[in-house]
């Protein structure tokens, strides 16, 4: 993967790569060097991408809390822009039947980056919102992503919103 230019990888080689990243191939700097491209094959190629749960866990893997501050924030700005489309694919696709769980995905991946997740869960307060956060409270708590496991502090920040909507 290293001798094939970066903008070149595609989305089933970073799929393998990304999945077996730090338990069976690569290290840190691997990663960082793959990154950029993870993540835009994440948003323009979904269906040839890990989840986001697995894109963003793997940042805490990479000790992603010690890298400069430029880098952490670029990537917490890519977190927020993805949570936002997200967020409004899940809204378009909202019918009486189903609403996407993309917005959940990318809430679960950034607690497993150990983001806080204040801000998103707000933007889910917003009325606009309405169809994911009622989705995320009929799902709660055995129906959401099983990587939520995997991130106690998010999973407590999300329950406590969806328990106050709740009462």
């Amino acid at each position: 993967m290293l001798t094939t230019p970066l903008r070149e990888l595609s989305g089933q080689a970073l799929w393998r790569y990304v999945s077996g990243a730090f338990y069976t191939v690569g290290g840190e700097s691997d990663f960082r060097y793959l990154l950029p491209r993870i993540l835009e094959v994440s948003i323009d190629d979904p269906g040839n991408a890990n989840d986001p749960e697995i894109v963003l866990g793997k940042l805490r893997l990479a000790n992603w809390d010690r890298w400069p501050i430029h880098e952490r924030q670029a990537i917490e700005w890519f977190v927020d822009a993805w949570f936002e489309l997200a967020l409004s694919q899940d809204l378009a696709e909202a019918d009486d039947d189903w609403v996407g769980e993309s917005a959940e995905s990318v809430l679960c991946g950034a607690a497993r980056a150990d983001l806080p997740l204040s801000h998103w869960l707000l933007r889910l307060l917003d009325p606009v919102a309405a169809p994911v956060l009622e989705n995320l409270k009929e799902r709660f708590p055995g129906q959401l992503s099983t990587f939520w496991e995997d991130a106690p502090t998010g999973f407590r920040e999300l329950s406590a919103v969806l328990a106050e909507k709740q009462a």
